[in-house]
């Protein structure tokens, strides 16, 4: 195969997230499923479960971020798993009805886990997004189309794929899969390497069909920040 992304500008860098977040969210992850595993109600007010706290390299500002399981469920919330507050940046995890009603094994806590880790990136992206000057300037959920929600997903998307690259066993798979004119398109073998969310394909797709240049720019981003910082 020819290594296409070799020979991309490297101009297309996305999101930076320090790398101190990362066991952060791991350890805010661990914490949520933790809550799950006994789960037997909604709470009666929303329950702090940690903080996230790191420098933004855009503003030179201390960021603080706290977790919360809300006091709401997904289904009652417009399918709204998790929202940020733009008045102070804290982030709250609406619960899932079927983990009321059915209980919750293994299996479902490792789907959920994979969730609400790409789920917590996502909002944490907001908090350090340099366009995001006026926090009440954030965009409408799901406004897919617009840059600072390109930004968010992006990253992502892109963070799936990185954790992917890593076992060396995925990588031809995963070059041929983003240099195919089918990139995107859910697969078994893909969804089975990446682990990642079917919704967050379905927005590649959305890319692709409305707005080519989100596309190409994502193209461009995974093969900076997965294919080329792993060359060397």
């Amino acid at each position: 195969m020819t290594n296409w992304y070799k020979n991309t500008t490297y101009s297309s860098w996305n999101l930076k997230t320090p790398e101190n977040i990362y066991p952060q969210i791991d350890n805010i992850v661990n914490n949520i499923v933790d809550f799950y595993r006994t789960l037997k109600e909604v709470p009666s007010t929303p329950l702090k479960i940690g903080t996230v706290s790191f420098l933004d390299e855009y503003s030179g500002n201390n960021i603080f971020s706290d977790i919360y399981i809300n006091n709401k469920m997904v289904e009652d919330d417009g399918g709204t798993f998790a929202k940020r507050d733009r008045d102070n940046g804290n982030i709250y995890f609406n619960i899932f009805k079927e983990a009321i009603l059915n209980g919750v094994n293994e299996q479902y806590l490792n789907t959920l886990r994979n969730f609400l880790r790409g789920n917590l990136i996502h909002e944490l992206s907001h908090s350090i997004d340099p366009k995001i000057v006026d926090l009440d300037k954030t965009y409408n959920l799901y406004d897919y189309l617009k840059p600072t929600e390109f930004d968010a997903y992006s990253k992502e998307i892109t963070d799936f794929i990185k954790k992917a690259y890593q076992d060396k066993n995925n990588r031809e798979i995963l070059k041929d899969w983003i240099a195919s004119s089918d990139f995107g398109i859910y697969s078994e073998e893909i969804n089975n390497i990446l682990n990642m969310p079917s919704p967050l394909f379905q927005i590649i797709n959305i890319w692709k069909n409305n707005n080519l240049k989100f596309y190409r720019k994502l193209r461009q981003r995974i093969a900076n920040e997965v294919f080329y910082e792993n060359s060397f």
